[in-house]
């Protein structure tokens, strides 16, 4: 596999406070963010896909919108498209011009539910809940195409760290897979310390999990991806997870946006707490803005202190 897109190792924040810079209130009930260097991206639960443009001060611009029906969630690209888990309506594919003009390419839907999307820049993955995980190749045209699935258990978020796949569940637990280069999936391990597992981030030396009332917690994986609990961080409620390889950032509807610090060794310390209101629920970062999702307020921006 090759290195992530939009590598984690160069974007860098200053160690410190959360600081609030504004709000913008395109629409309501704000679900996820993404970007990719160029644009941030929005979805809405029941009404597409944003995408905006944020100048060096960290204000927003709307760019564009698309909607082809259902519930629209989790975001991620390549470096070529954004690709975009749509609950009922399967996985879909997008290219974004230089303005930030978005146009809809290609579907699949192999039934069930799609919670969630990621890709290693050879094959893009996507948690379907109770019918497990799938994996899909794209051409160069952006068109997809179903490559295989392992249902061993239900998953509601995926992610990877280049080297291995990881998948979580409400009911409990994260579960490694690995992938051959054919985009065959091959299940691994599996962890269970309590409680609801949600969204996933590595910074490929150890895995950070939001976890609802259980707060956040981490794992390292050994060479042939076995998993090992690490420790919890439990002072916050935690839905989704991004970090910059320095630091970590949660949101937790009720609870806002906290950052955390992050060590060698996969230990976490808090840091700060930011809450403006609504629900928080997506987090993204640019190594220059933070990004959140807020129902009922809009996209929200942080920089760091």
């Amino acid at each position: 596999m090759i290195p992530l897109f939009h590598g984690q190792n160069r974007i860098t924040f200053k160690a410190g406070k959360l600081n609030y810079i504004s709000t913008l209130p395109q629409s309501s009930d704000y679900s996820l963010v993404w970007g990719d260097g160029n644009y941030i991206y929005v979805t809405r639960y029941g009404d597409g896909i944003r995408s905006y443009s944020v100048d060096g001060s960290g204000n927003i611009t709307f760019k564009d919108y698309d909607n082809q029906g259902g519930n629209y969630g989790k975001i991620w690209g390549d470096g070529n498209y954004i690709y975009v888990a749509c609950y009922t309506g399967g996985i879909r594919s997008y290219s974004v011009d230089g303005s930030g003009n978005l146009t809809f390419i290609d579907s699949d839907n192999q039934g069930g539910t799609y919670w969630s999307v990621w890709g290693d820049g050879n094959y893009i993955y996507t948690a379907c809940g109770s019918l497990g995980i799938r994996s899909y190749s794209v051409d160069g045209s952006g068109n997809l195409t179903f490559v295989d699935s392992d249902n061993t258990r239900s998953y509601d978020w995926v992610y990877g760290d280049g080297n291995y796949i990881y998948c979580t569940t409400t009911a409990g637990g994260i579960t490694s897979y690995s992938v051959d280069g054919s985009g065959n999936l091959t299940f691994v391990d599996f962890d269970n310390q309590g409680g609801q597992y949600r969204s996933i981030w590595s910074d490929s030396n150890y895995i950070y999990v939001a976890c609802d009332l259980s707060g956040i917690r981490s794992y390292s994986v050994d060479g042939s991806g076995n998993l090992t609990f690490v420790t919890t961080m439990p002072n916050y409620f935690s839905y989704d997870i991004w970090g910059d390889a320095n630091y970590v950032y949660a949101t937790g509807f009720q609870d806002g946006i906290k950052n955390y610090s992050i060590n060698s060794g996969g230990s976490i310390s808090f840091i700060s707490h930011d809450d403006n209101g609504g629900e928080y629920r997506g987090v993204w970062g640019d190594g220059d803005y933070i990004y959140c999702t807020s129902y009922p307020n809009g996209l929200m921006v942080y920089s760091i202190d």
